[in-house]
């Protein structure tokens, strides 16, 4: 019985370490993201280049405001790739 015990003690503890890992991996995945919008914000209004700014909304699950941002840096990029080519 002690050892029944035991080993679901194991497995409730590392379920809830690999739970704070993967939270964790979420957090820096959006804060990376967050970054690299801004730096490409700032790179275009450095080149006067007008783009739409875009915020993403509050309110999200996890997966749609990763997925917001990913967009939202995918539209930055196209905007810089396009001013970049034109100079």
């Amino acid at each position: 019985m002690k050892k029944i015990i035991s080993s679901t003690l194991a497995v409730v503890a590392l379920g809830l370490a690999a739970n704070s890992v993967m939270a964790s991996d979420f957090t820096d995945d959006v804060n990376d993201l967050k970054a690299s919008i801004t730096a490409i914000e700032n790179q275009l209004d450095s080149m006067d280049v007008d783009y739409n700014k875009v915020s993403v909304e509050g309110g999200l699950n996890r997966t749609q405001e990763l997925r917001a941002l990913e967009a939202q840096y995918k539209d930055l990029k196209t905007e810089f790739n396009i001013a970049h080519s034109a100079i």
